[in-house]
């Protein structure tokens, strides 16, 4: 059973819905009334001023459902590539769309399309809105995931009491977007808008994704998996491994080892690199290493897109540890990027969003990814995701495959080179649905697919749903 803060025992789902729904009329009342807010990073990985879009305009529309869940229709694009206008008796074609990740803010309809592949353009696209965007974040819970989200061990006295402090402060169950929500706002969104043909889920989306993949099977739909993330029930430690080890590698083709007569030793050279990047100097490596912390997720960040970011990666990972002020510079900006910290240290609702999210999905968070020594980047990794390991998970929040039976057309989009989820996870939605097609793509970094597959992905579309 899950549980709301500050109530003891059992949640009433019925009442826990009411307060969700009234909470989100409030909570977006604002947004509502001044429009629908695009949501930038700049290059210190914080937010731009915002620019407004009215939710009730011709191109977007928004359903608050019962479910206490807001959902947003964007209206396809028409020839002239302006947003055209859409009524809700025009129901044909529209797809529902999780970009992964722990959701997005509310876009206008340009910053949503940008995200959006090709073959998406002339379709109505509709999205969940995360409820950690929507009912904000309390600051008490903010600064209790900063206290062991920043680097270093944690001290006796947190070890202690922490995770009762995080359960206290952390309303994970109002943040997250469950299971059981997930399946059922989805019906209600077809109840509102007509037949949903199919799902594009990119990245942790694939995970969400599978809680209407039986709904899509018996309405004919289909499914189309962008760089899945492992699927639910995977061990967390292989999810950390894998993906550590996957960083590394791509490392090592921007330092340009396969090429070298020695790549041996450029192998051996880029481990000490990051091995020392990540390790104070104590026997437990990043005892009090904010600084450290930064260094290694400031690489995960820049290895999102190994490709654009492979020069200042390699500059510093060559100068090591003599970076100089421009690759300090690098390194907190992307930092911040990466793990959602102001420059005080603080995570931001992101971080929290994130959480809500992919800690219930996976199994195993206690168990860690290896040591400073022989893994750093996993190391890393398993320090970032300390709330999982006493973070708990009811049977509504718990993610689940469906059997094949159930499972609609799927196609796969993998990318070999994908250093966030390698071709690994999709090996393993693979394995589970022996009848889905797959498509590969090489990119030195964790995006959606290129356009060079638009082609290919819009005749396997057509075909699925004709």
């Amino acid at each position: 059973m899950r549980r709301k803060r500050g109530m003891p025992g059992a949640r009433n789902p019925g009442r826990a819905t009411a307060v969700r729904w009234f909470a989100g009329v409030v909570a977006l009342a604002v947004v509502v009334l001044a429009g629908l807010y695009v949501y930038r990073a700049d290059e210190r990985g914080q937010s731009t001023a915002p620019e407004p879009q009215p939710c009730a305009d011709e191109t977007v529309r928004c359903h608050l459902l019962p479910t206490g869940v807001w959902a947003v229709i964007y209206a396809p694009l028409g020839e002239d590539g302006a947003p055209t206008a859409r009524t809700p008796g025009e129901r044909d074609g529209l797809v529902l769309w999780d970009p992964g990740r722990p959701g997005l803010r509310p876009l206008d309809a340009v910053a949503a399309r940008s995200l959006l592949p090709s073959w998406l353009r002339h379709r109505a696209v509709a999205t969940f809105v995360q409820p950690w965007a929507v009912h904000g974040v309390s600051a008490e819970c903010l600064e209790t995931v900063t206290d062991v989200s920043k680097g270093g061990e944690l001290s006796e006295w947190q070890t202690k009491n922490w995770p009762d402090d995080f359960q206290n402060a952390c309303d994970m169950d109002l943040y997250r977007l469950d299971r059981a929500e997930y399946q059922e706002s989805f019906k209600e969104l077809v109840e509102k808008e007509g037949e949903i043909s199919g799902v594009y889920a990119q990245s942790f989306g694939a995970v969400r994704a599978t809680a209407v993949m039986p709904e899509l099977e018996r309405a004919g739909g289909w499914g189309v998996m962008d760089a899945p993330a492992p699927p639910p029930g995977t061990s967390a430690t292989t999810l950390m491994v894998e993906r550590s080890l996957a960083v590394e590698a791509g490392l090592q083709d921007v330092m340009e080892c396969d090429e070298s007569d020695a790549a041996s030793d450029c192998w051996q050279k880029l481990h000490r690199t990051l091995r020392d990047m990540g390790y104070d100097g104590t026997q437990t490596g990043l005892a009090d290493g904010v600084e450290e912390y930064e260094r290694m997720t400031a690489l995960f960040s820049l290895s999102r897109d190994l490709g654009k970011n492979a020069e200042p990666l390699r500059e510093i990972l060559t100068s090591w540890p003599d970076i100089g002020k421009a690759g300090k510079g690098v390194v907190e900006s992307n930092s911040r990027s990466y793990t959602r910290r102001h420059r005080d240290g603080q995570v931001l609702p992101e971080f929290v969003g994130y959480l809500a999210n992919v800690c219930t999905a996976y199994r195993g968070w206690g168990v860690g990814a290896g040591s400073q020594e022989r893994n750093p980047l996993g190391a890393a990794l398993s320090g970032m995701h300390r709330p999982c390991s006493v973070m708990p998970a009811g049977a509504d929040s718990t993610w689940t495959m469906p059997d094949k039976k159930e499972a609609p057309r799927l196609l796969l989009l993998v990318n070999p080179l994908d250093p966030v989820n390698p071709p690994h996870a999709a090996e393993a939605w693979a394995e589970k649905y022996p009848d889905a097609d797959r498509l590969d793509y090489r990119h030195p970094g964790h995006t959606k697919a290129p356009e060079e597959l638009d082609a290919e992905v819009s005749a396997w579309v057509t075909g699925s749903v004709g």
